[in-house]
């Protein structure tokens, strides 16, 4: 029986580039089970089949690897966060998407943007950077009036949705339909 490392990180060289996706990807995957302040450096990078010191020449240090993660995560947040085309309702479909990676990520997503590593100057813009794109597609999706004010009131409207997403998973009676259906119906008086 093989062990991950040797499934997973038999020894090979790889451009800079690639081995720093690969880091995220496994970073990502461990995140899956197991909170990000219990990610060890060591684990991703013996799956990698890299030395510690190496893993820290694509990432200066470890909150540099957790900022690149969080990017990642983030950026795969938004690739479901889209309607497809000629999606009967795309709102719905852009908030299913959101509330539903929070059902399946949400401790990590709360320690991301809400815990210690929130306090981060780069997790605060790529979180405020989310929250842009997500007002961006709101606005197309019902095509209201762009402006100042449509942004501040959306970008206070997902906050609230964030915020809901997040205490849905303490509360097992609700759904990720009923957080999607009461903050669409909120949306207009926004």
């Amino acid at each position: 029986m093989s062990t991950p490392r040797q499934e997973v990180g038999k020894r090979r060289r790889l451009p800079p580039e690639e081995r720093r996706r690969q880091l995220v990807a496994i970073g990502l995957q461990e995140l899956a089970t197991r909170p990000i302040h219990a990610l060890s450096i060591d684990r991703v990078a013996d799956i990698a089949g890299i030395s510690r010191s190496l893993l820290f020449r694509y990432f200066p240090t470890k909150q540099d690897y957790y900022v690149a993660i969080v990017g990642s995560a983030s950026r795969r947040l938004l690739r479901a966060a889209v309607p497809a085309p000629g999606d009967p309702d795309p709102l719905r479909a852009i908030l299913q998407a959101f509330v539903s990676f929070i059902d399946r990520h949400g401790d990590n997503y709360q320690t991301f943007f809400h815990g210690g590593y929130g306090s981060d100057p780069q997790i605060r813009e790529i979180h405020g950077s989310m929250k842009n794109t997500l007002v961006d597609r709101v606005i197309s999706a019902v095509g209201c009036a762009d402006g100042p004010l449509t942004r501040m009131r959306l970008r206070g409207w997902w906050s609230l949705v964030e915020s809901l997403a997040i205490d849905r998973l303490h509360e097992p009676g609700l759904s990720v339909d009923d957080v999607v259906d009461y903050v669409s119906t909120l949306l207009p008086a926004v």
